[in-house]
């Protein structure tokens, strides 16, 4: 099989041009790289763009992920529900407070958390279900929230792969307790490499999440005195770090945070990809299209499924094979794919109850029948990001077809 058209699954997954680097320039000029107006204004129309009270810029998704579970105070003793099919830092900080990891299983087409297998894992001491939008495409939302409900439980969500997606006419982000986007260089859009929100319509939410950024979440109290010792507050303070140190003692500190504030030339890359995420989108969705339209047509492959009153926004591209209507193993097909055509293939993700920290939690084969089916037989992600030339889909399209005949004709 002829090869002119490498596809690899690129170091970015978005488009970026001279408005970037424009923007960047522009932060340079300003009085503060960390405190800039970039900051501000990114919140602001990430939080308009959502349609969400609350969106607070951080370092990572990781980071915001630490930062919700922190203000839902979640700790030793706690129980929380989780998709195994995902990123390790959907749990990373779960596992970093002692919170013990229950894992329900996934919708087979899909990929996402399948509520009907939640609630058989609630027990008196699950205080919340993390779900995660597998590839951009939304998670039930309806029967999840409403088992969350049921249960007087919290909800957040992973949505590393779905900045603009949509659920029944909302965007993601706007819907749960609290909602956790990354901007690292594979997503849909970038904050320069780095970066995510935390979402949330929560006023005690987004002030704790506030409080974290480099600081304590507490109760306070206003001294009666202001001063401290025999220092009395001056009239004029300058560029000191007191904290409201002259004015105010913690009644309780419930959390101690950490440094996860977005700089201003992120804030500010941010915003242009923002004013650009839709058109990103629909081409990662235009790409889907023509691959399911082929693929679909493969006696042996199945694509996924989108329902009409969802919006998918193909952060990745998956389909799924079945070996015995091909009569050959996955393996041999995915090899052939990436070793003669010269596509690159990701797996994702390695079922999180089989990773090595999870097993090591007590987590075992065996656990979650449905993704471990798809994943060791069936699953196969193909590269997909804007930039992918008419050229190339129509390669890896064909490159599909022809190995799949070639399979049956050896076979």
């Amino acid at each position: 099989m002829s090869n002119p058209y490498k596809v690899f699954e690129h170091n970015v997954g978005n488009i970026l041009g001279l408005e970037e680097v424009k923007a960047v320039l522009e932060t340079l000029e300003g009085d503060s790289l960390s405190w800039g107006p970039a900051r501000q204004q990114f919140e602001k129309e990430f939080a308009a763009y959502v349609g969400v009270k609350h969106a607070i810029s951080t370092t990572s998704c990781t980071a915001a992920l630490y930062a919700a579970t922190q203000a839902l105070r979640l700790g030793k003793g706690d129980e929380v529900i989780c998709t195994p099919q995902s990123f390790k830092a959907t749990t990373m900080p779960l596992l970093a407070r002692g919170v013990t990891v229950k894992f329900a299983d996934i919708n087979p087409n899909t990929l996402n958390i399948d509520p009907n297998t939640i609630e058989a894992k609630i027990t008196p001491r699950t205080k919340a279900i993390y779900v995660m939008h597998y590839g951009g495409q939304p998670c039930e939302m309806d029967a999840i929230l409403d088992i969350a409900q049921r249960h007087g439980l919290r909800v957040v969500e992973d949505a590393a792969h779905a900045s603009g997606a949509e659920y029944k006419g909302r965007k993601i982000g706007s819907i749960s307790d609290a909602t956790c986007f990354s901007f690292q260089s594979l997503k849909n859009m970038t904050t320069l490499g780095e970066g995510g929100v935390l979402t949330t319509n929560s006023d005690d939410i987004a002030k704790a999440v506030n409080s974290l950024q480099m600081g304590y979440w507490g109760e306070m109290e206003e001294k009666d005195v202001k001063g401290i010792g025999r220092y009395a507050m001056p009239a004029n303070i300058f560029g000191d770090h007191s904290q409201l140190g002259w004015t105010h003692r913690f009644r309780e500190i419930h959390e101690v945070g950490t440094h996860f504030r977005m700089g201003a030339p992120q804030a500010a890359v941010g915003l242009v990809q923002l004013r650009k995420l839709d058109g990103m989108n629909e081409r990662r969705r235009q790409i889907a299209r023509q691959l399911n339209d082929r693929l679909a047509q493969v006696p042996g492959l199945t694509v996924q499924q989108t329902p009409p009153d969802v919006k998918h926004v193909q952060h990745l591209y998956a389909f799924f094979y079945n070996a015995k209507k091909v009569g050959a193993p996955r393996q041999r097909f995915m090899e052939i794919l990436a070793h003669e055509c010269g596509i690159q293939l990701i797996q994702r993700y390695w079922p999180l109850h089989l990773s090595t920290q999870h097993q090591f939690e007590g987590h075992k084969f065996g656990e979650c029948p449905v993704v471990e089916r798809v994943f060791f037989e069936e699953q196969v992600n193909l590269p997909i990001n804007p930039r992918l030339t008419p050229d190339q889909v129509d390669y890896m399209a064909k490159s599909v077809e022809e190995t799949v005949a070639r399979l049956k004709r050896e076979n």
